[in-house]
């Protein structure tokens, strides 16, 4: 609906001016930050974006001006004077519109204050007081907006993100989607991680050893790691109220905590992600339960909790609420609904929900001016294809593609929302299906999930040009790990090395493909592997997750002790922590709920501050302060298989899974569990280490495919083989180059009931698989995602074919599995989704 206007990417904050004359948004990344600004002064209203420089240009004198990050806090006190949180300087700036012109700085680090990280922001021009969350701190600042003291600081609760004045200005109200607050190893070093971490995480989290401590070793001797403590403390998923009556010293009134308590069957925090305030009543977003706490603003009684239900899927959560912005005229609360890409509308008199508007893509915030509603979305229209079926776009880097988008329209009449509400449950998929879904096979009883990295469909599969079920969606050229595959970066090296003869990087995955099935349309939900591992074990990314996976490295994790949401901030490390836990949990929750026995090889190792260096094996990790996995997966975890460690070869991820299978499965005739999970990640890439046996940043992947046809030749000579399916996918897609979309990645199934040399057709995801491995194993559904979601069982058919796999050989001028091996030098690999790293893979190619 409405007009739309183009920002950075990730936007998370808007302020609007008082004079209605200026729309701005905070576009918090990833990779690049900026400020966009809206003027309505004149037709056609003007766009002008503020960029922050890149962190690429350090090296450039810094002046006054600079900034290098924004993160979602703006607030204006004057028409054309405006606040900016810049983020991880830690810093506010003030700046001038239209010309974006410094007016002045507001600096948190101060006195024995460090490592600070600017939040959200709210002005009381009256009081001239500028109030800023520190997200490292837990605490509010308070500084003097004419002279730029720092007048006070107060603790928070855990993990501040949003707030929102009362409006006679006497209140302020944050919440805290934070639950514990992590602490790092007694004796950790940063710098010697390797003797001073933990190679496996602590604990899981719920249990006995995560709430009260418990000794582990460490390469110099046993540690004590503290507990978490309980995760329903006061200060956890809570909204804090603060008199700021004299705002020089603002006192803690109370903590309310919103949603449903932590416990049995809430498996993770209510992550009150968005606050509003009226007159009557303070509204807090639960993000995680799908629903809206009231609280009464004289008594700060809970005077309701507004569910947010989709019909006939009522037990289902991904509404996703997050902003809030409460109208006074209509008395209407509006809801940005990010999972449903729709704005929510509950009417304050009967505190109930009127409908929904279809917004763009995760709309994050909204602001209202004389009944003209702003929607922020922090996704905006996608991205669309980053190459043609010539080869890529001059500028290929997904990242580089990204942009969020402004929504502009008036607030439509309480007569049209039916209308409206009718299209987002349309748009969702949300209408019961008219015809049941196909049969599976009944007689697969076992699932296994491999996970690979980074990948698009076109830069594999693009060169498959038929399939027996008819034409393949791809574009040759881009086959760069094709059949007849090149190196770009290293194309006079390898061309001087073997001639003009063409090389196929990925046999494997072409003979599985026309062995068994595959997809042409088939995407990944995210954008990098922070989203896509999130995806991927069923667990949509709430306003946490996707507010610091936008912020990227410009919210890095410290090894700082008195900084404790620095211990949080996971950069690009991916995995399921605390705070991402939702409702229903992830797929290892409902595995659990269900019964359903599994084992898991590499994937939850991603966790906040891991150290992922040279000579770390098994697990190709370390880490320094007491983060949790979640309990099943801890359980359940082989001790022996690492994560990501692009140190490590792929090829010891296939043998070390063969081993483990071998030796607690089949020598002892123990059942295999139902479910296995794999993350076999060096598809990645690196930079080429010659000495390791890795000449070209190709030879990662031709590791990789010569890995997966191990696995499957293994598990197809296995006496469980009979009763498989085995499904393969990328994290996400921003490695590559695709002409149809930058989200097209790599499917494949492995069966003896796959289709053989079948390419699906049908609009799928990563729900797709999880809605697909749910049926098959007779589990209902997780999210609303995977329930509404398009399965996979085109690909199946009733007439199996047992024959085995046999492992075809790479070509050996690119890999040679047996001359693999770690560095030797201290030199690590780089880290998942290290944006440097691969926007120069991407202008090399």
């Amino acid at each position: 609906m409405g007009r739309h206007f183009a920002t950075g990417p990730g936007p998370f904050g808007i302020a609007l001016s008082p004079d209605g004359r200026y729309a701005v948004t905070a576009d918090g990344g990833p990779n690049r930050y900026s400020i966009t600004v809206l003027d309505r002064n004149s037709e056609p209203w003007q766009v002008r974006h503020i960029t922050a420089k890149r962190k690429s240009d350090r090296d450039e004198p810094e002046e006054p001006d600079d900034f290098y990050s924004v993160f979602l806090g703006l607030a204006f006190d004057r028409d054309r004077r405006l606040y900016v949180s810049e983020g991880n300087s830690g810093k506010v700036r003030r700046i001038m519109l239209p010309t974006g012109k410094l007016d002045r700085i507001f600096e948190l680090n101060q006195g024995t204050w460090r490592d600070s990280y600017s939040g959200d922001i709210a002005v009381d021009d009256g009081a001239k007081v500028l109030y800023v969350l520190d997200q490292a701190h837990f605490r509010l600042a308070v500084f003097d907006t004419r002279s730029g003291k720092l007048l006070a600081n107060v603790q928070t609760g855990r993990m501040p993100f949003k707030m929102a004045l009362s409006p006679d200005r006497r209140r302020l109200y944050v919440t805290n989607v934070g639950m514990f607050q992590y602490q790092v190893l007694a004796g950790a070093d940063a710098g010697n991680a390797r003797e001073t971490g933990l190679d496996f995480p602590a604990f899981g989290f719920p249990s006995d050893a995560a709430r009260d401590g418990v000794r582990r070793q460490t390469a110099r001797g046993a540690v004590d790691v503290p507990g978490l403590g309980d995760p329903n403390v006061p200060e956890s998923n809570s909204l804090c109220v603060f008199d700021v009556s004299n705002s020089a010293r603002p006192k803690v009134v109370k903590f309310i905590r919103t949603g449903e308590p932590f416990g049995a069957h809430v498996l993770g925090g209510s992550s009150p992600s968005g606050v509003a305030a009226s007159a009557r009543a303070i509204y807090v977003s639960n993000a995680n339960q799908d629903s809206v706490t009231i609280i009464d603003a004289e008594t700060l009684a809970i005077r309701a909790t507004v569910p947010l239900r989709i019909p006939e899927l009522e037990h289902l959560r991904g509404v996703l609420p997050i902003g809030l912005t409460f109208e006074e005229a209509s008395g209407w609360l509006l809801i940005a609904e990010a999972g449903i890409n729709a704005i929510g509308v509950i009417d304050s008199k009967s505190d109930q929900l009127l409908g929904h508007l279809p917004a763009a893509w995760f709309p994050t915030a909204t602001a209202i001016h004389e009944g003209t509603l702003y929607i922020v979305n922090a996704k905006g229209h996608g991205t669309g294809p980053n190459g043609s079926k010539a080869g890529p776009l001059p500028e290929s880097f997904q990242a580089d593609f990204r942009q969020g988008a402004l929504s502009v329209l008036p607030l439509p009449a309480a007569d049209e929302l039916r209308r409206l509400t009718s299209r987002v449950m349309a748009n969702n998929g949300f209408a019961p299906q008219k015809t049941p879904p196909r049969e599976l096979p009944k007689e697969i009883e076992h699932v296994v999930v491999i996970v690979k990295e980074n990948r698009t469909f076109d830069e594999v599969f693009g060169d498959v040009d038929e399939a027996s079920n008819g034409p393949v969606t791809g574009a040759p050229e881009l086959a760069r790990f094709g059949r007849r595959g090149w190196v770009s970066q290293d194309r006079a090296a390898l061309l001087g090395r073997l001639g003009r003869r063409m090389i196929s990087v990925t046999p494997n995955h072409h003979l599985m493909a026309r062995r068994w099935a595959s997809s042409d349309n088939f995407y990944a939900d995210s954008e990098v592997s922070v989203d896509g591992h999130h995806w991927i074990v069923g667990s949509y990314p709430n306003a946490w997750v996707e507010s610091t996976r936008m912020a990227g490295g410009q919210k890095d994790f410290r090894l700082n002790p008195d900084a404790p949401g620095r211990l949080q901030f996971p950069q690009s490390n991916s995995s399921v922590h605390p705070e991402d836990q939702l409702e229903a949990g992830a797929l290892w929750h409902h595995l659990e709920r269900h019964n359903i026995r599994f084992r898991n090889f590499g994937e939850g190792f991603e966790l906040s501050g891991v150290d992922e260096g040279e000579g770390l094996k098994p697990t190709g990790a370390r880490y320094l302060t007491n983060v949790p996995m979640p309990e099943p997966l801890y359980q359940n975890t082989s001790r022996d298989y690492p994560g990501f460690n692009m140190n490590i070869p792929d090829q010891f991820r296939a043998q070390a899974f063969i081993d483990e299978i071998d030796t607690l499965y089949a020598k002892t005739g123990r059942p295999l569990p139902q479910f296995v999970f794999i993350h076999l990640p060096n598809d990645h890439m690196a930079k080429a280490r010659p000495v390791d046996g890795y000449p070209f940043q190709a030879s990662y992947v031709a590791d990789n495919d010569y890995a997966l046809g191990r696995i499957i030749e293994y598990l197809s000579n296995s006496p469980w083989w009979k009763k498989m399916a085995v499904f393969v996918t990328e994290d996400d897609a921003q490695g590559g180059v695709d002409h149809v979309d930058s989200h097209r990645t790599v499917f494949l199934l492995a069966s003896p009931y796959a289709k053989r040399d079948y390419v699906s057709h049908v609009n799928a995801s990563f729900p797709a698989i999880l809605k697909t491995v749910f049926r098959l194993l007779d589990m209902s559904p997780l999210n609303l995602f995977d329930a509404t979601a398009a399965d996979l069982s085109d690909l199946f058919t009733s007439e199996p074919d047992f024959a085995p796999y046999k492992v075809q050989p790479v070509d050996a001028d690119i890999f040679v599995p047996s001359q693999a091996r770690e560095p030797k030098d201290p030199k690590t690999g780089p880290k998942m989704d290290d944006p440097e790293f691969l926007r120069e893979q991407h202008r090399r190619n």
